[in-house]
């Protein structure tokens, strides 16, 4: 009897721990179901309709416009005969900026003036010996063969004279280089040499700088990857940092051609109104690379990109969250057209994607 009292009392005690671990559980299934069913906060923002710009952004310098800067530099090695102007001068179309001494081209102007007028004597020499004796050979005083020879004589020396006189004139021009002359109104920014300095020549010994302050450019080094996307004729707006407006301006040109090792390449901006920016004066740039107006936006970071497959995820009025693959347009750092798959006014989620599903419930603020 003792025996089946113990036995009976052990499955009742057995029965109780079942129930007790049978009511844990469901009370844990209940607590996790209602965990996993709980609303995720996210950040939402609303597509909208407007118009998207894709812009080159750079920080850029007013430079002189590149028809009206003029540095000047020795053809060749030369003595500085004459530098009239200095710095912070105003200078005057035809104004004489430097003349040089070339050493070669003195000497070698010297010696065709000298073929010229030895050329010039043998020819009034071998024309008068040539109308003399055509007058004796007319009155039949001379031989023919004297006469004719005689004729032979001036033209030659004829053609000697006027080669020798077009190899001067060839000269000359060839010596005009030693004198430089400002073909535009501008003033002298720097001066590098005096009167009387022996300069070497070349692009590296620059004598004189003019520029024009009135015709200006802006310069920008803009990445070289980003080049390709630069055309001239596009606008931009350029803005200086002591001027409240922006100004209006056009790609001028890009390199044609640009080292890829190169971080970036110059491009040139004219302004669509004359400016009066000081050069060497910083600004901020923007170039219009593209524009799309009515397109229908969202911020780059509401996109995912996913094995070539896009989508978005929408805030749905049912407080969950619902994939929608879309397709894209034009795509700037901070907003994303949405070409297809997307409406204006519907919410997408921007923050936290990555412990979204669809189907998950959400909270958001906006």
């Amino acid at each position: 009897m003792r025996a089946q009292l113990h036995r009976r009392g052990l499955i009742l005690c057995a029965l109780a721990a079942i129930t007790c671990l049978s009511v844990w559980a469901c009370g844990k299934k209940t607590e996790t179901a209602d965990a996993e069913d709980s609303p995720i906060g996210v950040t939402t923002q609303v597509a909208r309709s407007e118009t998207l710009r894709d812009v080159a952004a750079a920080a850029g310098t007013i430079v002189p416009s590149s028809a009206a800067d003029l540095t000047i530099y020795a053809p060749e090695a030369a003595r500085i005969d004459e530098l009239p102007k200095h710095e912070n001068d105003l200078v005057a179309v035809g104004d004489v900026l430097v003349r040089f001494d070339i050493p070669s081209i003195s000497q070698e102007l010297a010696a065709r003036e000298l073929a010229v007028a030895e050329a010039r004597v043998r020819s009034e020499t071998a024309r008068a010996n040539f109308t003399r004796l055509t007058d004796l050979y007319n009155r039949g005083l001379a031989a023919r063969t004297v006469f004719e020879s005689a004729r032979a004589d001036q033209l030659t020396s004829d053609s000697v004279l006027a080669q020798a006189t077009s190899q001067l004139e060839m000269m000359k021009l060839e010596a005009s280089r030693a004198t430089v002359r400002a073909h535009f109104p501008g003033r002298v920014v720097r001066v590098w040499h005096v009167e009387g300095d022996t300069v070497a020549g070349g692009q590296t010994d620059p004598v004189l700088r003019v520029v024009d302050p009135s015709r200006v450019q802006v310069s920008v080094q803009l990445p070289v990857a980003q080049l390709a996307r630069i055309l001239p004729g596009q606008t931009a707006s350029v803005r200086a940092f002591d001027v409240v407006d922006p100004f209006a301006a056009t790609v001028a040109f890009k390199p044609a051609s640009t080292d890829p090792n190169l971080p970036t390449g110059d491009v040139r901006l004219t302004f669509d109104q004359p400016a009066t920016v000081a050069i060497d004066a910083p600004v901020s740039v923007e170039i219009l690379l593209e524009q799309r107006p009515g397109a229908i936006v969202v911020p780059t970071d509401a996109v995912v990109r996913d094995n070539g497959a896009n989508y978005v995820v929408v805030a749905g009025d049912d407080g969950r969250a619902h994939r929608r693959d879309v397709r894209l347009g034009l795509s700037t750092r901070t907003m994303t057209q949405i070409a297809a798959g997307l409406s204006a006014g519907e919410r997408v989620i921007v923050g936290g994607l990555a412990d979204i599903g669809e189907g998950t419930r959400i909270s958001f603020s906006h």
